[in-house]
């Protein structure tokens, strides 16, 4: 193997990774795949605190959320059996009238 090509060990940083700040930034290349870059934060840098907002104001209703289990079916499941009976029988009607066509005629 050539050693010549090989690249050396990385030193270390003087900040151990525990305290190193870091900004992700997702990229898109021009293919459009996403991936992140990863910036070293500025030493003055906060991070923005994220909290979620109350729905207490004065004067404002509490908005109902969605239940898709709520809506209930709008379908009933016996009307859906009567026509797979009634699909069934036509099958072997037309099964039974194909049957006679190959015996060579009509028996009725």
């Amino acid at each position: 193997m050539d050693q010549s090509t090989k690249t050396g060990p990385i030193p270390p940083e003087s900040v151990p990774d525990s305290e190193r700040r870091r900004i992700g930034k997702v990229v898109h290349d021009d293919r459009g795949n996403a991936s992140v870059r990863w910036l070293d934060a500025p030493s003055d840098y906060q991070r923005p605190v994220l909290e979620l907002a109350r729905d207490s104001a004065p004067g404002r209703k509490p908005e109902e959320s969605f239940n898709p289990y709520a809506l209930g079916a709008t379908r009933s499941t016996a009307s859906t059996r009567t026509d797979l009976r009634k699909l069934s029988e036509w099958i072997k009607m037309m099964r039974e009238l194909e049957e006679r066509k190959r015996n060579g005629g009509d028996e009725d």
